[in-house]
């Protein structure tokens, strides 16, 4: 059986324990938030693949967390945590509540958001206070190497210069289109919506991020075939309790001159200059979360010069 040479690129596995859990007074248990039913599902840094950052992505099911988790901290590069919720009838809901402290201030959260934090920037614990509906609590760090020091926290609030994004750019349409990219080759049949959207025009100072929900159907990404001059994370996560580790369908997608196919979530971690698309999904059954992320400020590629 011959090997593909991109098959390394698809990481379906988690590391050891969600990372911004961690720290001095950090649990290193499998039960990540103790009261809350979760699944860490997947994770990538430089030690999986060479010159990778670093992604760490869990789902919280369901329950209340008796008392709030990880401490205080700070690292020296930008990253971003999310945490999104959300169902066909309110794709923006959470689906819950939680508390995050950021620089000595309190944030309540209960509608989808993603957090960009700059280097410097004290964060952290995090407070699961009700989680009714599946969540899904990621990390995406511009490291290849996730690291950190423990501060004790701000004892009064610090001027806002981290960032929460509830919404998107104006530029994508419900549907989860860009509005100046053709639709892809054959029949499209999905239900979706795109849920949240970062890059340096919103957020001075952030990365490029994107995160849409895929209901059902059939379908696929608007890019064609094309390259970047960074590495790009593209992904998907089912949201079945039932089977977290499956999207409820099939993914494919092309990298080089191979197609890749999947039906387990996965982490497609694209080399800097690797020709890849179509990305398409195939009689998604069940909900599930399509994400993607690179270190460029605003997204830029091949098939975007003129």
């Amino acid at each position: 059986m011959t090997t593909q040479k991109y098959a390394k690129c698809l990481v379906q596995k988690p590391g050891p324990f969600p990372l911004e859990l961690q720290g001095k007074g950090g649990s290193t248990s499998k039960d990540p938030v103790p009261g809350v039913k979760a699944t860490h599902l997947m994770s990538v840094d430089e030690s999986v693949l060479k010159g990778f950052f670093t992604v760490d992505c869990s789902w919280l099911w369901s329950g209340a967390a008796r008392g709030p988790v990880g401490e205080s901290h700070i690292h020296d590069f930008s990253h971003v945590i999310g945490f999104m919720g959300g169902h066909i009838d309110n794709p923006q809901d959470l689906g819950g509540e939680i508390s995050i402290w950021l620089d000595g201030n309190e944030e309540t959260l209960t509608r989808n958001v993603l957090i960009f934090v700059p280097a410097g920037v004290a964060h952290g614990p995090i407070l699961f206070t009700k989680i009714t509906r599946p969540v899904f609590f990621i990390t995406i760090a511009m490291t290849g190497k996730y690291h950190w020091k423990n501060v004790p926290a701000p004892e009064t609030p610090k001027e806002k210069k981290y960032t929460i994004m509830d919404h998107t750019k104006e530029r994508f349409s419900v549907g989860g289109d860009f509005k100046e990219a053709p639709r892809p080759p054959g029949p499209r049949t999905s239900k979706g919506a795109r849920i949240l959207h970062i890059e340096e025009d919103m957020v001075p100072g952030s990365f490029y991020v994107d995160f849409v929900w895929i209901f059902e159907g059939t379908g696929g990404a608007p890019a064609p075939e094309h390259t970047h001059e960074w590495p790009e994370l593209i992904a998907w996560a089912g949201a079945d309790p039932s089977r977290p580790r499956h999207v409820g369908g099939e993914m494919s997608i092309v990298l080089g001159d191979e197609t890749h196919s999947t039906d387990k979530s996965t982490l497609v971690c694209i080399p800097a200059g690797t020709k890849h698309c179509p990305w398409l999904w195939h009689e998604i059954k069940t909900p599930n979360f399509n994400f993607s992320a690179g270190p460029q400020g605003m997204y830029s590629g091949s098939h975007k010069r003129s």
